[in-house]
């Protein structure tokens, strides 16, 4: 809009859809990540004026009384949840990349400090707490807007964050893999010692934490930062934590966490990966069992950045099928040939129409935020390494 705010509930034919309009952090900042990313390749005045004025509107969310990012607002920035989340990465994230690609000073030192607030007011132990009141004096519940009060999408939301904890009431700490995501990009736009101190610090933990029976990386644990025996996997986030530790290792990290993130590849595949169509489910059992069959866009993003990452940079050329089984299963069941675009998801072996009236839909908030962040950060890592290596 020319206001800068992003209007993602559309329908097949990019018009709005349904009747909630309002920016999350999570929706504002991806999409603004987008553009970013699309002006880099094309250098198109269009995208470099959506860049500057979505990063502006982005900017204003922010809080100026207490810090941090309102968590969502609406169109004209009346406040509709206060809480200040983890989804500050989506702040930090996209505006290191806008730094990056306009060589504008005021991006790079509004990431750094959205950054700077998160670590000091939000931090639980080496991490960081999930939400908290808008003046951080103590936990908070998120609004999560239409999906979270019950609407389509619930089921989806709540599997994004609950992989390996067995629960979310089983939840007392967590692991934020797109903050870690939105260190990386910070360190790249920045070159921070203290921003490379945290990503190393962190690191550290993680692979502590890791799992090393079952091969992979848990998100939450109790009290004691223990992990609970896990039940369900987020199959999406077992290929993204295998890609951010192979882009922390690309920018200096410590190779020895290259076979950690191999065998959470391996583990995704095993419990995830559909032999007969291709696709890779969003969350399955410890055992394989799918209880909601249901593929999402964004996990299938994220098993062909993972496993092209691998084939192509650390030896995995046995990956390569899974990519091609998955890049074929998008094809067929995501990309819209007539209008452009990606739906949201599809039932493997049922019409489009099974899904409702979410069958078509190009973009709405939450579930979570359907929008083309997954795919751009897998088009633009496939175009990195195809062009480095």
């Amino acid at each position: 809009m020319p206001s800068g705010f992003i209007q993602e509930n559309l329908d097949r034919k990019w018009q709005p859809w349904g009747t909630q309009r309002e920016a999350s952090l999570n929706g504002q900042g991806r999409m603004l990540y987008t553009f970013v990313e699309a002006y880099k390749i094309g250098h198109d005045k269009r995208y470099l004026d959506a860049v500057t004025k979505c990063a502006d509107f982005l900017m204003k969310m922010h809080d100026d009384q207490y810090g941090g990012y309102f968590n969502r607002v609406s169109p004209d920035f009346k406040i509709i949840d206060d809480t200040k989340t983890g989804y500050t990465s989506f702040a930090v994230f996209p505006l290191a990349h806008a730094a990056m690609a306009t060589n504008d000073p005021k991006y790079a030192k509004a990431a750094m400090q959205a950054w700077s607030e998160v670590r000091d007011k939000m931090r639980d132990g080496q991490f960081f707490q999930n939400s908290m009141k808008r003046d951080f004096s103590g936990p908070a519940p998120m609004n999560m807007g239409a999906a979270g009060r019950g609407g389509p999408s619930t089921a989806a939301g709540a599997g994004a964050g609950d992989a390996g904890r067995g629960g979310l009431a089983a939840r007392r700490h967590g692991l934020n893999v797109h903050m870690f995501e939105a260190l990386l990009a910070l360190y790249q736009a920045t070159h921070s010692k203290e921003v490379w101190d945290e990503i190393t610090a962190e690191m550290a933990v993680m692979e502590k934490l890791y799992n090393y029976d079952l091969g992979y990386l848990p998100e939450g644990f109790d009290e004691n930062w223990k992990a609970p025996q896990p039940t369900t996997f987020n199959v999406g986030h077992l290929f993204e934590w295998a890609s951010l530790f192979s882009r922390a290792v690309e920018l200096g990290a410590d190779p020895k966490f290259i076979p950690l993130g191999s065998r959470s590849i391996d583990l995704g595949i095993k419990v995830g990966f559909d032999k007969d169509d291709g696709g890779t489910w969003m969350n399955a059992g410890v055992d394989g069992t799918i209880a909601r069959k249901y593929m999402i866009w964004w996990t299938e993003c994220e098993t062909m950045k993972a496993t092209a990452r691998y084939a192509i940079l650390h030896g995995r050329s046995d990956l390569w099928p899974y990519f091609d089984r998955t890049l074929a299963f998008v094809k067929k069941n995501f990309m819209d040939p007539e209008y452009g675009g990606w739906y949201e998801g599809v039932i493997p072996g049922s019409p489009r129409e099974a899904l409702g009236e979410r069958a078509y839909i190009k973009g709405a908030v939450d579930g979570p935020e359907l929008s083309a962040y997954h795919q751009t950060t897998m088009f633009t890592d496939l175009l990195h390494l195809s062009e480095s290596h």
